[in-house]
């Protein structure tokens, strides 16, 4: 047999095989299997994804990653999260389905820079009118908080009142300002020599002025801060913006960024927590069917003796695994008309293993100290025969809520639409002591939190309204700007330093401990999903792509069944009742009502009146 390999992912195929094992991609995808290989190479069971195969920078981002990108800026813990679980540890990287990591800790770098960097500006500033003129600078930071709480929230989704009317009030607000100091400094000349402890008070003019000067620079900081970020929401991740360039980060940032973009496409996930489906959402009704494997012919009472093996089926779960595979890829068959086809479709591999191993473990790199994400295809096979080993695979099918556009005649009636939910099917497969072992467990990522979707809704930067509105926002926030500047500052530098020093103590662990903890604690997609699906649409599709993949997975299993010869009685039954979530209740006695599945409904019915003596007669 030619030996040959997937183009994709470089696994190991056979000729017979229809999909590659490791990613699905069809075998018409393969290369002929270099024979000079090093050895080294043929033994490796684990390794990396190859780090060269980045997407573009200028291709489109699908709107989740650009809902997750601006969450950066709106949401400060998003960004924090992001950057400690990421790039401050050594964690392997959780299951993000539909989205790119890479831009999206690429802007939680920059969002860090960019509030860094106005609020070390912004601390000295105060820092400097607190000490050179205390009481003015005092009377600046009561009048904008005034102006805070008189202006209303900026509401992106609503066309401003007029710009000559917004600007007008901001004009008359900075006279009233001006109105106030004057009358405070004026207060200052009669009493100044009174208060010297208020520090040192200029008189005059020259008073005025420099409590200007100090006011216009501490707005100006606060505008140009909230200009760049909205430019960014408004620009670079505006619909079909592309992925763009960014500053290069410090060396170690860079290295860790490349790595978790080779992560993301692996088949390997270690898992921190109880949880092993880390980033697959809201876990739904999970189902698991146990039967004997029995030939159909066999005719065995209970009180037999158990048959011999040649009356038990053999069952290979690897060749079970290709027809669950080949027949959930046929959803989105290019033979089925465009219509009919599921197109946002995903059948790939997942092997979860718990996040605590010896540091000379398999699954670690002992040069990088990060675990690998990658199983070759010979690994995958071996781990689906042996379900008791320390890793279990998964075959995941997963359906982005992705519908296409409509046509008539080559003209859009309405164009493609996104629920933005991500609906998978985890199917596990095991064959032992003569029994099969079925497990189905469907999950659901929640659509994106309405907050990040502001990036929709913003006015061009170009035009009036983003101005007018950037100005409203910047006035209503300077104050909280300017008072939390300084500790915004040194709780940045003290988690830049935490997170160094946590990446260099895991990068030294190895040396100290036998054991580390290097499992995935969060999934970037889960951290930025809405609490529940925004819409009913959208549990109601959840649902329907559950009970797809839920009967095809039950009709593949029957099938393959009993194509080997085994008997399927007492699967169908089993299967009757996961399809219909019914109640089976063997022995004892049930004296109240009885409900199961959603909107079900246990009443008790009355009790019927007794007959009359009379009538009894």
């Amino acid at each position: 047999m030619i030996p040959l390999q997937c183009a994709n992912c470089q696994s190991a195929m056979s000729e017979d095989h229809a999909f590659c094992g490791t990613c699905g991609a069809p075998a018409g995808s393969v290369t002929v299997l270099q024979e000079d290989r090093p050895a080294s190479q043929q033994d490796r069971f684990f390794g990396h994804p190859d780090p060269s195969a980045v997407p573009d920078p200028d291709r489109p981002l699908n709107d989740e990653t650009r809902y997750l990108c601006a969450a950066a800026y709106l949401n400060n813990a998003f960004a924090t999260t992001v950057i400690s679980e990421l790039i401050g540890s050594h964690r392997a990287v959780a299951s993000s389905p539909g989205i790119d990591l890479v831009p999206i800790v690429r802007h939680c770098l920059n969002a860090r820079r960019m509030q860094l960097g106005r609020d070390v500006i912004l601390s000295l500033l105060l820092l400097a009118g607190l000490v050179l003129a205390t009481l003015p600078t005092i009377a600046i930071l009561a009048v904008a908080f005034a102006i805070s709480r008189m202006l209303p929230r900026v509401r992106w989704t609503r066309r401003s009142m007029g710009r000559m009317f917004l600007i007008g009030a901001a004009v008359a607000l900075v006279l009233v300002l001006v109105l106030v100091l004057w009358f405070i400094f004026n207060v200052l000349n009669s009493a100044g020599r009174t208060m010297p402890h208020l520090g040192p008070v200029a008189t005059g003019g020259s008073a005025i002025v420099a409590t200007i000067a100090l006011l216009v620079l501490l707005a100006a900081t606060a505008a140009i801060y909230h200009h760049s970020m909205f430019s960014t929401l408004s620009d670079r991740l505006r619909p079909g913006a592309p992925a763009g360039h960014f500053t290069a980060a410090d060396p170690h940032a860079e290295a860790r960024i490349a790595e978790i973009g080779a992560a993301q496409r692996g088949n390997v996930t270690l898992y921190g927590g109880e949880n092993p489906f880390v980033g697959a959402g809201t876990r739904g009704r999970a189902w698991s069917i146990a039967i004997e494997l029995d030939r159909a012919d066999s005719d065995h009472g209970s009180g037999w003796p158990r048959p011999a093996r040649d009356d038990q089926v053999c069952i290979d779960p690897v060749e079970l695994h290709h027809c669950l595979r080949e027949r959930l890829l046929k959803l989105d068959d290019p033979a089925l008309p465009e219509n009919e086809r599921v197109s946002a479709l995903t059948v790939r591999d997942h092997v979860v293993g718990e996040g605590r191993r010896r540091w000379e473990s398999p699954l670690i790199d002992p040069g990088r100290k990060i675990p690998y994400s990658q199983a070759s295809g010979a690994a995958v096979d071996a781990l689906i025969r042996h379900p008791q080993a320390g890793l279990r695979y998964y075959l995941q099918a997963s359906v982005t809520d992705e519908g296409q556009p409509v046509l008539i005649d080559g003209q859009e009636v309405i164009s493609r639409s996104c629920q933005e939910i991500v609906v998978s099917a985890f199917v596990y497969v095991a064959v032992e002591g003569r029994m099969f072992y079925l497990e189905y467990v469907p999950t659901t990522l929640a659509p994106i939190a309405w907050a990040y979707h502001v990036v929709d809704l913003l006015p061009k930067v170009t035009s009036g309204q983003f101005l007018t509105k950037v100005l409203l926002h910047t006035m209503r926030n300077v104050f909280g700007d300017v008072v939390h500047a300084p500790l915004g500052a040194l709780g940045t530098l003290l988690r830049m330093y935490v997170e160094h020093r946590i990446f260099t103590d895991e990068a030294t662990a190895s040396e100290d401990y036998l054991f580390g903890d290097v499992g995935a604690r969060i999934s970037i997609r889960e951290l930025g999903a809405a609490p529940e699906a925004h819409t009913y649409i959208q549990k109601l599709d959840a649902a329907k792509y559950t009970r797809i993949t839920e009967r095809l997975v039950n009709e593949t299993v029957l099938d393959y069944l009993k194509t080997q010869g085994a008997d399927t009685g007492a699967y169908r039954s089993s299967m009757t009742q996961v399809i219909n979530s019914g109640v089976v209740i063997s022995g004892g006695t049930v004296t109240g009502p009885v409900a199961a599945g959603p909107n079900s409904l246990a009443q008790t019915a009355p009790a019927p009146t007794p007959a009359p003596a009379s009538a009894a007669r």
